[in-house]
């Protein structure tokens, strides 16, 4: 028996998502293998949203802890340590309020461990691209175009360092964008033209496959990614509706990401 993981407690935390099969794929799913892998550890969810956790409260009856109430669980079921593990895709606004709300509570602990974002690194870039890009088919001359969110934080580079990042390893018609920030549905559109694409599948660079994925990527309205590709003279343009936590692949690096953290409550 591990006594040290015994004593220790993994909170995931999430923005969530009301898209309840998308939520069990994914958040659920990173859950139940975190789990598996730390079977002695003691696994919380948390998400940060309040709107989409009263909305699941009310819809379905369920109730989801925020952060706070997740430490609280955590002290109250005797852990004395804690790995806050975010799903996050990178550093951002919702990191450091995850962070500042924690903070109150690490005096009551004997350790606090952050872990990092699925996306902190350019390894962890490069091991997303070979996690997810095998497991999708699209044809010879299609390009492949990720739909990130897009953040105001610094970290927003990522998603343009992914891009360049998939071209490198080999991935040319790999195309990276975001739908808040840079790069812009429009600079992905000029790109996949420039490079002689006609055919693209559209697919999101988000852990669920909620509300942007459904209605900004794939919707019918004049202003989603599928209807903007369509009228830039696109011959064929598939959506793939699919979050990155339903490959078992980028699930495992979840918990790797959890093993680097464990690693600090030893030292």
């Amino acid at each position: 028996m591990n006594t040290l993981l015994s004593l220790t407690a993994i909170i995931l935390v999430s923005f969530g998502t009301s898209f309840k099969d998308s939520r069990e794929a994914t958040i659920d799913a990173v859950a139940k293998d975190v789990q598996a892998a730390y079977s002695e550890a003691k696994v919380f969810s948390a998400f940060t949203s309040d709107i989409i956790r009263k909305k699941i409260e009310k819809e379905e009856g369920l109730h989801i802890m925020n952060v706070e109430e997740a430490i609280k669980a955590a002290l109250d079921s005797g852990c004395k340590n804690v790995i806050i593990q975010p799903t996050h895709m990178m550093y951002g606004l919702e990191y450091n309020e995850m962070k500042e709300i924690a903070a109150p509570y690490e005096k009551r602990f004997e350790k606090v461990v952050y872990g990092v974002p699925l996306l902190a690194t350019q390894e962890d870039i490069s091991a997303v691209l070979k996690a997810v890009i095998p497991n999708i088919k699209v044809a010879k001359k299609e390009a492949l175009v990720f739909m990130g969110h897009g953040t105001e934080y610094f970290s927003n580079f990522h998603y343009a360092a992914m891009d360049y990042q998939a071209k490198t390893e080999g991935f040319n018609n790999v195309f990276v964008g975001t739908v808040e920030a840079y790069p812009s549905v429009n600079e992905v559109i000029a790109l996949t033209k420039k490079a002689g694409f006609k055919s693209v599948t559209l697919t999101p660079l988000m852990l669920v496959a909620g509300d942007h994925a459904n209605n900004d990527m794939a919707g019918d309205e004049d202003d989603s990614w599928k209807s903007q590709f369509k009228k830039a003279g696109f011959k064929t343009v598939n959506t793939l509706v699919k979050g990155l936590g339903e490959y078992p692949e980028v699930r495992k690096l979840y918990v790797e990401h959890i093993k680097a953290a464990a690693a600090e409550l030893s030292k």
